[in-house]
């Protein structure tokens, strides 16, 4: 192979060559203005030689040299040089023939032989010559003008030669008869062509053979002719083209009725079902997860439409090609019979091949339904069933397809041995759940859920159609503990960290008891501790206040509703529009009047008419929405006198939030259809929450960070806040959830930020090693290899204002790399302030962050500054907002749902009891210190308390252990998990533990012999 041509080498190999084009250039026009001199001299020899042809020369280099310097392909110009070099000594050799002494004596030398003997004749040859530097210039083949030429003078030559012929023979005969004989010779030899074409179409028909050889017979005779015989050849000559055409009439019919039959059932099959997926009809159509199994199975899916589309397309290709041969055959003659008949038996072939291919596609698609379900069951599975899986589909997607039952038994055998090990291990341990708190035991599933045996109560409804609260049974499957390690002294045993793919089976079987049927609220409450440390779980629903009933009278909401209706109705009358309600819906905050315009009503009439509206309605400002998306009306936001309460219990209850397959589900609020909107922070990636004090933006916050609490465990997601009120975010100070506690202080807050830009370079870099474009792929190949996940990371500003204002340059620099970078590595920001302006929501911002979450303010412009848009500006407050984030043609008017802060304190006060090995924080918590020294983060003793009463016992706990965890100080001590953590820094800074090695556990430094040292006797 030959070695790579340098760039560098190839653009000096052009300049030089354009430099020589240049210096020829100049050789040839500066002698003219300057005499003697090596320039002259040249200039002389150049012109004396080529003549006028010299001045052509400059060009050759030029052209080579812009081509060379560009990397452009040169065999197009090397041929046109080639042509163009013989078209001009050709010029130059006609120019010496007839002006001797004005081409250049090179011409001149040439052409002095051939002038000297033929004269001007020797141009003959020039001519030949230009003639071929034409053909070369223009890709012809060789002598094509010259055979042009001459054909050309034959056919004149012919026709006078014609005309010489009939004038003998009309002297020969004393009759004109030339004008006869020459349209019935064109006749003939038109007819005899067509009985040729006719002969290779049909080369058995004899009816065809026999009028072929009659014609050649008349053709040959034609000349002996007189006129009665030219008068009898011209009747044989109408005969002959009847029986012609009524032979291509007879052929075009058969062969029509054979094009019209051509088609086969499979091409319309083939655009039925592309139409169906098109139009979201068919299962192809749904998108599965990107996840190991399911992101096979889409590959799959993804490669099946693409073949059903080319499938469809060609029998569109082939289709309309069918018709257009069935209408030319309509008025077909031997011509089009010639293109349509072989024309035909190709399309035959294609029509097979179509056929087959749609079987084998079709044959795929039967085996489909069913895998996106089973592929999702796998994901579930352990990831070495998921692996084999994809490996599978990846090796033979059709064989694989077909097994569908084969891999639902081998997902089986899987269940059935992880529950005989788990049930084995439970009794090893005596941990099972008795009769009592647990019922009929469960059979578990990869999907997590329970079945029983017998068809469960069906659980008492209030008023509102929703199951009474209770508690939420949390099942935990007992997997086998590795035993204690040598030197660990009595006391409860402590839990050495799990593998990752163990610790995530048993997170997905805790999240999916928050998915269990409603029915299992109505189950008797189980017993909670109500001190001490507990096991890692998610927050139950019986934390939350219950769901409250349904007050309002709906019918008489209704009635009052047609009479707002009634009154809309009315002022539009009086303002002359021709526009009238057809219909409305109620939402929890408002109600929406549709209406419809005559034809011919301008919208921007009725849109202007909003306070005249208002001041009808006694209301204090409507909205109008013009168009609603999706109708040809519009909209109209009347505020309702009663509000429907939507609180958090409600909507997380709801099935839409508890069977949401996002990855980030976070509550937003309910609409005006009243449907309840589940949003995924994962594809929005980041969120801008803003409006006034009071409108209800920091419950929103709230109802966020609450969401995400019921749906994942701290190895799954943490969080990282920042509150320079000290109001909102500092209850949830101490969640085994939070990486750092809640950042208070607005100077801090710009170095935790920019730690929070080094932590996601880490990110990157460790999903470079492995190969992973984000996070899902790189915890996907963590579980692989056993190794530790990473967590989602959200980052929370309750007020971006207070920021702006103290560091503007490092925050906005800060917020610009996480939104701009921190998507692929699962990290995503939360900003909320209660100033919307300009300084604050800068552009960068704003571009960068495109969900926004707006609440009400004081004006349109504050409207405009969040969401680019007015409407804001008419929200009615307490949880009234407008959500927007990129897909939606306008905003979205929600009500956002209420959590009280007792609920939040009571979900907090649980997380923060629950025992947690945090080894994310260990490993890189570091990352989010506000400042980070060359020697790594420092501890500041001022701000620890010596005096804690439990420092003594946790530094005995240590020694007795032989090492330092902060999950064990929580169990064994029955404290949270931020208060182990503060007692952990306290003995590493008094030199009783090592500090943080990774993943590993603390050495102990000491003995027990030492504490009194330490702590006195």
């Amino acid at each position: 192979m030959a070695p790579p041509v340098n760039r560098f080498d190839g653009e000096a190999l052009g300049l030089v060559l354009f430099a020589l084009g240049i210096f020829l250039a100049v050789t040839l026009i500066l002698p003219q203005f300057a005499d003697g001199g090596f320039m002259t001299q040249a200039h002389a020899a150049l012109t004396g030689w080529l003549g006028w042809g010299a001045y052509l020369l400059p060009v050759i280099p030029v052209a080579y040299g812009v081509l060379v310097f560009l990397g452009r392909d040169l065999a197009g110009l090397t041929r046109r040089v080639l042509g163009g070099v013989l078209v001009v000594a050709s010029l130059l050799a006609l120019h010496e023939v007839f002006v001797p002494g004005a081409a250049g004596e090179g011409a001149a030398r040439l052409m002095a032989p051939l002038t000297g003997g033929l004269s001007y004749a020797a141009a003959l040859l020039p001519l030949v010559t230009l003639t071929l530097g034409l053909e070369i210039m223009l890709r012809y083949p060789g002598f094509t003008l010259l055979k042009t030429f001459f054909r050309g003078l034959s056919v004149l030559l012919g026709g006078a030669t014609s005309q010489v012929q009939g004038a003998i023979e009309a002297r020969q005969d004393g009759r004109d008869s030339a004008r006869t004989r020459i349209p019935v010779r064109q006749a003939l030899a038109a007819h005899t062509r067509d009985l040729e074409l006719l002969r290779k179409l049909y080369p058995e028909d004899r009816d065809l053979k026999a009028q072929q050889g009659e014609v050649r017979a008349a053709g040959r005779e034609l000349r002996s002719l007189d006129e009665a015989g030219l008068k009898a050849l011209e009747r044989d000559l109408a005969g002959w083209r009847e029986v012609t055409a009524t032979f291509v009439a007879h052929a075009a019919r058969d062969l029509r009725e054979a094009v019209a039959a051509e088609a086969p059932a499979a091409g319309a099959d083939a655009e039925t079902a592309a139409n169906d997926v098109r139009a979201g009809r068919h299962e192809l159509r749904v998108e599965l997860p990107s996840t190991l199994a399911s992101g096979a199975v889409e590959r799959l899916r993804r490669v099946m439409i693409t073949d059903l589309q080319r499938l469809a397309q060609r029998a569109g290709k082939l289709e309309r090609e069918r018709q257009a041969a069935e209408k030319a055959l309509a008025k077909a003659d031997a011509g089009i019979l010639t293109r349509e008949l072989p024309a035909r038996r190709e399309r035959e072939r294609a029509w097979r091949e179509l056929a087959e291919d749609f079987t084998a596609w079709r044959a795929r698609e039967r085996h489909y339904p069913g895998w996106p379900d089973l592929a999702a069951a796998f994901d579930r599975a352990p990831t070495e069933l998921a692996a084999a899986l994809a490996e599978a589909l990846a090796a033979d997607p059709e064989g694989t397809l077909a097994a569908q039952e084969e891999w639902r038994a081998r997902l089986d055998r899987a269940q059935k041995e992880a529950l005989e090990r788990a049930q084995a291990m439970a009794v090893q341990t005596h941990v099972m759940p008795t009769a009592e708190d647990a019922g009929p035991a469960p059979t578990l599933d990869f999907d997590f859920t329970g079945t029983f045996p017998q068809d469960p109560p069906q659980p008492p409804e209030e008023p509102g159609g929703l199951p009474l609260p209770s508690s939420t049974t949390v099942l935990t499957a007992v997997m086998p503990r590795p035993e204690a390690p040598p030197g660990a002294g009595g006391g409860q045993a402590s839990t050495p960290a799990r593998p990752a793919a163990q610790a995530t089976l048993e997170t997905q079987k805790d999240r999916a008891q928050e998915d269990a049927a409603p029915w299992e609220s109505a189950q008797p409450e189980r017993r909670r501790p109500t001190q001490g440390a507990v096991d890692l779980a998610l927050p139950g629903y019986d934390l939350l206040d219950p769901v409250p009933a349904a007050a309002l009278n709906t019918a008489q909401l209704d009635v009052a509703a047609r009479q707002r209706a009634a009154v809309i109705d009315q002022t539009l009358r009086h303002f002359n529009l021709q526009a009238k309600v057809v219909d409305f819906a109620r939402g929890p905050t408002v109600t929406r009047y549709e209406i419809e315009p005559a034809p011919g009503e301008k919208i921007s009439r009725i849109a202007s008419l909003s306070n005249d509206l208002a001041r009808a309605l006694a209301v204090g400002g409507v909205r109008v929405e013009a168009p609603v998306p999706g109708k040809s009306v519009i909209g109209l936001e009347v505020p309702n006198v009663d509000r429907e309460p939507v609180t958090f219990h409600q909507a997380a209850a709801a099935p839409s939030f508890r069977s949401s397959r996002a990855r980030l589900p976070i509550i937003l609020g309910k609409s005006i259809d009243g449907e309840l909107m589940v949003g995924d922070l994962a594809k929005m990636p980041h969120l801008l929450i803003a409006g006034s004090t009071g409108s209800g933006k920091s419950v929103c916050v709230n109802t966020l960070i609450t969401s995400l609490l019921y749906r994942y465990l701290p190895g799954e997601l943490r969080f990282l806040m920042v509150d320079p009120k000290m109001v909102e975010l500092t209850p949830y100070d101490g969640i085994p959830h939070l990486v750092r506690p809640v950042v208070t202080n607005p100077m801090d807050a710009a170095g935790v930020l920019l730690g929070a830009v080094a932590h996601m370079e880490r990110r990157y870099k460790m999903m470079s090693q492995v190969g992973a474009k984000n996070l899902e792929q790189f915890n996907a190949k963590m579980r692989q290899v056993n190794e530790a996940e990473l967590p989602h990371l959200v980052i929370i500003i309750d007020e971006l204002a207070d920021l702006m204002i103290t560091s503007p340059k490092e925050v906005e620099s800060a917020i610009m790399r996480l939104a701009q970078m921190a998507r692929a590595t699962g990290m995503h920001l939360v900003l909320a302030t209660q100033r919307p302006s300009v300084d604050i929501l800068t552009s960068l911002i704003k571009v960068n962050v495109p969900a926004r979450i707006a609440f009400a303010v004081s004006s349109s412009h504050d409207s405009r500054t969040i969401l680019d848009s007015v409407g804001a500006e008419r929200l009615t407050g307490m949880g009234d907002m407008l959500f927007y984030q990129p897909g939606l043609i306008k905003p979205l008017r929600l009500q956002g749902p209420y959590i009280s802060e007792v609920e939040s304190a009571r979900i907090t006060d649980e997380l923060r009891r629950q025992v947690f090995d945090d080894a994310f924080v260990e490993q890189y918590g570091s990352d989010f210190d506000g400042t980070v020294e060359a020697s790594g983060p420092t501890l500041d003793k001022g701000n620890m308390d010596f005096s804690d009463p439990h420092l003594r016992q946790a530094a005995l706990i240590c020694i007795e252990e032989g090492q330092g965890s902060v999950s064990r100080l929580q169990r064994r001590l029955s404290v949270g998990h931020a208060r182990a953590g503060k007692l952990m820094d306290m003995l590493e800074a008094m030199g009783i533990v090592s500090k943080h090695q990774g993943s590993k556990p603390r050495e102990v430094l000491i003995t027990e012999a030492d504490l009194p040292e330490y702590f006195g006797k």
